[in-house]
Order: structure tokens, then C-alpha cells, then sequence
């Protein structure tokens, strides 16, 4: 996933070591490596949430978050968003970053949750935030299941399904 902010000349990648190629990928390239990119293909962006806004990430799904994180300057948010980040360990990825990232913003309150101690649920979500479900935009990425519980959930409590957005890992 590129993570680099939007219009950034350098590109940053976000690669979840799964299979031979993905693990090998560290040994392999090389700084000044010649590249083909394609992408992105999503349509994945902050700028079509309400001005009340909910980001939620589960793992590697982190990636589109900290990009728009990294491009505030450039796509500044239209107001207060909360960022739940929901990863097993307590060595969340990029986590030291996205508290700096955070704190440069007064509109960004993050909030990790360390799936170890159970998953995060969006009857949780909801009653930190406490706000008008209708007011709000729910923006997903992360396990497939993790997304479906959470759509569903935000719909059954009252979040507009236009204002559920979510990011596919997967081609389609």
C-alpha cells in the first residue's frame, strides 16, 4: 500500500510480509531501483465523510490512515475525527508516528486498542465518540470480517450506510 501523502514526490510503502515474495522484498529492492507503479485504484478519501468522522484500522489497514495523516497540509480534515487503531501487540506499526502526526492536529484524537485484550467493537466506538450516529462518517480498513462487523453494526445504530465507507484490499 502506498502510505505517502497525496502529491508527496516520494513514495512510501506500507508491505505486510504474508508469502515467498512479500518477505523477500527487503533484501530485494534497492534504493534507485527502477519501478513501474500503477494506482491507487481505490477511491478511499476523508474528503467524502460529514465534518464528524470516525477512522478505524485494524493491522495493516493502518496504511490509507497514515497517508492521510502525513497529507493534512495538503487535504486538511473539516473537523474532529477519532482514529481507533486496533492491533495485536503493543508494538503497534508506525504508532510513534501517528501519535507525532496526531499531535500536530487539534481535530485528531487517537485511540489504540491492543486486540489482545478483546476486539474492539463498535458499541465501543460509538460510546467514546458520543455523538449522534447520524452525524457521523465511518471510514474501515482491515480484516474483511472485522469491515462486515462494523458496517453492520454502524448501519443497525443508526450511521447512514452513504456514510460508511470502506477500503478493499483485494482486486476487483
Amino acid at each position: 500500500t502506498i502510505t505517502s501523502a497525496s502529491g508527496n514526490n516520494l513514495l512510501r510503502f506500507a508491505i505486510k510480509a504474508l508469502g515467498d515474495n512479500t518477505t523477500q522484498l527487503r533484501g530485494v529492492v534497492q534504493p534507485g531501483m527502477p519501478a513501474v507503479i500503477r494506482g491507487p485504484f481505490g477511491r478511499f478519501s476523508h474528503r467524502k465523510g460529514t465534518s464528524r468522522q470516525l477512522w478505524i484500522a485494524g493491522g495493516i489497514g493502518v496504511t490509507p490512515f497514515l497517508s492521510w495523516l502525513r497529507g493534512l497540509e495538503e487535504q486538511p480534515l473539516r473537523g474532529p475525527v477519532d482514529f481507533f487503531y486496533t492491533s495485536s501487540g503493543p508494538d503497534m506499526p508506525y504508532a510513534d508516528e501517528i501519535k507525532t502526526l496526531a499531535a500536530d492536529s487539534d481535530l485528531v484524537h487517537v485511540h489504540f486498542v491492543d486486540s489482545r485484550d478483546g476486539r474492539l467493537t463498535a458499541q465501543q466506538v460509538l460510546a467514546s465518540v458520543r455523538e449522534e450516529p447520524a452525524a457521523l462518517s465511518a471510514f474501515l480498513c482491515g480484516p474483511a470480517s472485522m469491515v462486515r462487523n462494523f458496517e453492520s453494526a454502524f448501519r443497525h445504530a443508526g450511521v447512514p450506510s452513504r456514510n460508511i465507507y470502506r477500503e478493499y484490499f483485494d482486486w476487483r
